[in-house]
């Protein structure tokens, strides 16, 4: 079973817990403008009717895993709308502000609403489920060719060892040290050097650095990352034969399960 994607980073968790956030504050306004609630009552209804959305959006991500059926999913959906569209009255309750003549005429707004964000959160969890098929696969073609006999690889004396990367921006050169460098990430034709200065735009080849920075320094751990090893915080199991590379300033990059091997055989782990 897939990892959820909230869990999968410090970073997710924060976006994640600043969207509810978002959501919530926009149904608050909402209800004092249109529902002319007051602010009390606006913010118990909204945090008991949201956070009981929250938490069936988070178990839908597992749902979708064990009972992949689009019509149950629907009826799921509906059963989910149906609880959040009166789940608001529990946050009047807390406030002692119960009133059905000034609820009902907010529903059709709740239900609207709701599903709006349902179908936003159903959406990204099948973008999500798409790109883990698509590593996948990746890494399975991956491990394939590893089984093919290897090509002939440039002698020492054809390989150039670089000891800094020299990037121009407009009439600027900046000169990056290494021991700067968090990591290397294909981006089409270029490649972009994260540091801790900031972030350059090289025009070369991701084999072009993976042939010329020192080893075990620099280590190719995805076929679109090449990570500073003295950056590495640890290695997380992320799935089946799917690893996490976290780095010392927050970041988490993927690693295939051949870059994996490769980072065990550099570091002698």
């Amino acid at each position: 079973m897939q990892a959820h994607p909230l869990l999968r980073s410090f970073i997710s968790q924060a976006v994640g817990i600043g969207l509810f956030s978002i959501a919530v504050a926009l149904q608050c306004g909402l209800l004092m403008v249109y529902g002319h609630c007051p602010f009390g009552v606006a913010i118990g209804d909204s945090l008991c009717s949201l956070g009981f959305l929250a938490l069936s959006g988070y178990c839908l991500w597992y749902v979708r895993q064990v009972i992949p059926i689009t019509q149950v999913q629907t009826v799921l959906a509906l059963f989910v709308l149906l609880l959040w569209s009166v789940s608001g009255l529990l946050g009047e309750v807390l406030t002692e502000e119960v009133s059905w003549s000034s609820y009902a005429p907010t529903l059709p707004f709740r239900l609207l609403y709701g599903a709006l964000l349902w179908i936003i959160l159903t959406l990204w969890y099948a973008l999500q489920s798409k790109q883990e098929a698509s590593i996948e696969t990746e890494d399975s073609t991956t491990r394939q060719v590893e089984t093919l006999p290897p090509t002939p690889t440039p002698t020492p004396a054809e390989v150039e060892v670089i000891d800094r990367i020299s990037v121009k921006d407009g009439a600027r050169i900046h000169i990056i040290d290494l021991e700067e460098i968090f990591y290397l990430q294909a981006s089409g034709d270029y490649v972009t050097i994260f540091t801790t200065t900031g972030q350059y735009l090289k025009e070369q080849t991701m084999k072009y650095f993976e042939q010329s920075l020192p080893s075990p320094a620099f280590v190719r751990i995805h076929r679109s990352t090449i990570v500073h090893t003295a950056q590495i915080a640890r290695i997380e199991l992320f799935g089946k034969e799917t690893y996490q590379v976290r780095l010392k300033n927050g970041v988490t990059l993927r690693a295939s399960y051949s870059g994996y091997k490769l980072l065990k055989e550099k570091l002698a782990l």
